[in-house]
């Protein structure tokens, strides 16, 4: 049995999909187990773990990262954004431009005996860096929506969920919302995690609060019971490197999907057969909605095969095996000279990139809100460990 030791940042979206088809992976031979990058110690790294990093971009992996390849220990890294290409002037995007965490993250990912992505787009940008790159499938665990109790309404519900880092491509739909509401007075928006700006909430445009746990997300979307699912990309490199989540999403929970007609969405969407594809601009989209509204029949079978679609090509347990190959060929290649990690310097060294990330960390914070947030956010933290 492979075992494989994952190394992530805190519990995510993307971290909870992960543990899903690492789940999977049982079966064809290859275990895992989860540790907070926060909470490594040596004893973690033993000779039959394969490490992987998921998205981790933090000052401390690149101590673990220099470490292990100093002591030629083969380690996966799983990098599902293009991180080096994220736009505007957002907290994630200062983040991800400062010096040290680009300087851990082309560290980590050129030293990687594997580099792990779900995207071609993706694969060819890594590639730069590191040309060993394995691009796998994406994947749904369908039996997450088992039982859901869908809400009974004869409202048309039009929905969106995912992150405040979001906002800016709800910009492409922003427009035609109110429009969409006049037309049609049996529609109702509903938004999840983020807002798009200019819009407020009332009776037929609601919001809920970000959900942390993936399970619990899915859940709730798939009881939602919408009508319409938009995922709208504003197109750059970073979002043409992203996955398809929106689609396995909307597909598996029975929802007619509205895409940006650029990857991901443009290579496994059959345009009008799956969901409908659609230009960047706002009359296209106001085009899109309207008609998928006046044409429940075709609204209906699209969701329908859209669904019969993402059964048979992303159910975990089918690509399970794929993923499993990758770690398996890891371990095989693995090194017969491993040596031991170095101890020497390590706690000072420790303790020097905890200064480094809580300096970066106040960075970014401080120019996202300036000393008020600070504040609330180093309370937040106080409170949230007593």
């Amino acid at each position: 049995m492979i075992s494989v030791l994952m190394i992530v940042e805190a519990k995510i979206a993307t971290t909870y999909l992960l543990e899903q088809v690492m789940s999977a992976c049982r079966a064809h031979g290859v275990d895992h187990e989860v540790k907070f990058l926060s909470e490594l110690q040596i004893e973690d790294f033993t000779s039959d773990k394969i490490p992987m990093f998921v998205r981790c971009a933090d000052p401390l992996m690149l101590l673990w990262a220099q470490m292990l390849a100093d002591a030629d220990k083969s380690y996966a890294y799983y990098i599902d954004d293009n991180f080096w290409r994220i736009t505007g002037n957002g907290p994630l995007a200062a983040y991800y431009r400062h010096p040290l965490v680009r300087k851990s993250l082309n560290f980590a990912v050129s030293h990687a005996e594997t580099v792990i992505v779900n995207s071609s787009e993706l694969a060819r940008f890594v590639s730069r860096l590191n040309n060993r790159v394995a691009v796998l499938p994406t994947f749904f665990d369908f039996s997450l929506i088992d039982g859901v109790s869908l809400s009974c309404t004869e409202e048309i519900r039009i929905g969106f969920a995912g992150s405040p880092s979001r906002v800016d491509d709800l910009d492409l739909i922003s427009p035609i919302i109110e429009p969409i509401l006049d037309r049609f007075p049996q529609t109702v928006f509903e938004f999840a995690g983020v807002l798009p700006r200019g819009v407020e909430v009332g009776t037929r445009v609601r919001f809920f609060p970000h959900i942390g746990d993936y399970d619990a997300y899915i859940k709730f979307q798939a009881s939602r019971n919408w009508t319409i699912g938009l995922a709208p990309l504003i197109d750059h490199e970073a979002n043409r490197s992203k996955t398809d989540n929106k689609y396995r999403e909307y597909s598996a929970c029975h929802i007619a999907g509205i895409y940006s007609d650029i990857p991901p969405y443009m290579d496994v969407v059959k345009n009008s057969v799956t969901g409908i594809l659609v230009d960047n601009r706002p009359e296209s989209w106001l085009d899109s909605i309207s008609y998928l509204i006046e044409m429940p029949e075709k609204r209906i079978k699209i969701a329908s095969m859209a669904f019969s679609h993402a059964k048979s090509k992303y159910d975990v347990r089918s690509i399970s095996d794929e993923w499993a190959r990758v770690f398996i060929q890891i371990g095989e290649r693995e090194q017969p000279n491993v040596k031991s990690l170095k101890r020497r310097k390590f706690r000072l060294n420790k303790i020097w990139r905890r200064v480094e990330r809580y300096w970066i960390s106040f960075l970014v914070i401080h120019h996202e809100g300036g000393y008020s947030l600070v504040a609330r956010c180093a309370a937040k933290k106080v409170l949230k460990r007593e």
